[in-house]
């Protein structure tokens, strides 16, 4: 009889969930553990916040072969930098606006004054695929927050439905990032709901082997110069976009896409982030700041 197994945990400076849909409880704690090891073994790659990363080593460093994992991810960072014409752009350093540490750490009014160097090319980073080689110049620092969630909670599900192909089913969940494979244990696509924060109603969609992400103004913000700030930053780098969104929630069968495009939604009008993107099958759901809401499922 199939059992929808739980698990939670902490890591990446949020709380990861993963359901499986089995029959056996020792199979769903073996594939967890599984998915758990993957989960911190992206952390202490790709954290920011710890100084032995591989990506804090390279931002201090400059130049340094990286290993495979860290240069798929690179290569990954820059299509989507290409595709979203520098709108997601993985040397946004939010750290300048406070956001240096942990959220949860973030005390509430803080007073920064960087006037170091602050290069945004992505396009000028060199990267060696050969060598496996990762140079960057003056000024540049990498912060893969704003697609890695996505990008492994799709690795982590393909590679267990892969390996375990006769579970049901599988949820992996990043901070609100999710990736799903296969059906719930009645046989259904699994349901999730998206919070509108305004009318406090939920918005509910359907996955079935597909990403969802979300990205919201209402919940990480704190004060900078007493000014109220948020995580995401417009093409600048030094201030959030001016819009009238509060959340956005993204639907794409490639996790990465799903949680970089939402950057692209709250930078702009949904029908003109819809034609810079050039894809035709993104399904969205956008909560303004009147709480109205406008979707497109597809």
């Amino acid at each position: 009889m199939l059992e929808e197994f739980e698990y939670n945990g902490k890591a990446m400076g949020t709380e990861y969930f993963i359901s499986i849909v089995c029959n056996s409880s020792d199979l769903a704690d073996n594939i967890y553990h599984i998915a758990k090891n993957d989960i911190e073994q992206y952390e202490s790659l790709f954290s920011r916040f710890i100084p032995t990363s591989e990506l804090s080593i390279l931002n201090e460093k400059k130049e340094m072969i990286v290993s495979p994992l860290f240069l798929n991810v690179t290569m990954k960072a820059y299509r989507l930098f290409t595709r979203t014409r520098g709108i997601f752009n993985p040397l946004v350093q939010v750290s300048r606006l406070g956001y240096d540490r942990n959220f949860l750490d973030i005390k509430d009014d803080i007073n920064i004054d960087d006037e170091s160097i602050y290069d945004l090319d992505f396009s000028s980073v060199s990267i060696n695929q050969d060598k496996s080689l990762v140079r960057l110049n003056e000024g540049q620092k990498l912060d893969y927050g704003g697609f890695l969630k996505g990008y492994l909670a799709e690795i982590i599900v393909k590679n267990i439905k892969s390996s375990f192909p006769d579970i049901a089913g599988i949820i992996v969940n990043i901070g609100g990032d999710i990736y799903t494979q296969g059906l719930d244990k009645n046989g259904n696509k699994f349901i999730f709901n998206i919070y509108n924060p305004i009318s406090k109603d939920d918005v509910f969609v359907t996955l079935y082997d597909q990403g969802l992400a979300t990205s919201g103004t209402y919940k990480r913000s704190w004060f900078c110069f007493n000014k109220k700030m948020h995580h995401i930053l417009d093409i600048t780098g030094k201030q959030n976009p001016e819009s009238d969104i509060v959340s956005v929630s993204v639907i794409h069968n490639d996790g990465a896409k799903a949680e970089s495009y939402t950057k692209v939604f709250l930078s702009m009008d949904y029908k003109n982030a819809l034609e810079l993107l050039g894809e035709k099958d993104i399904s969205f759901v956008i909560i303004k700041k009147d709480g109205k809401v406008f979707k497109n499922i597809i």
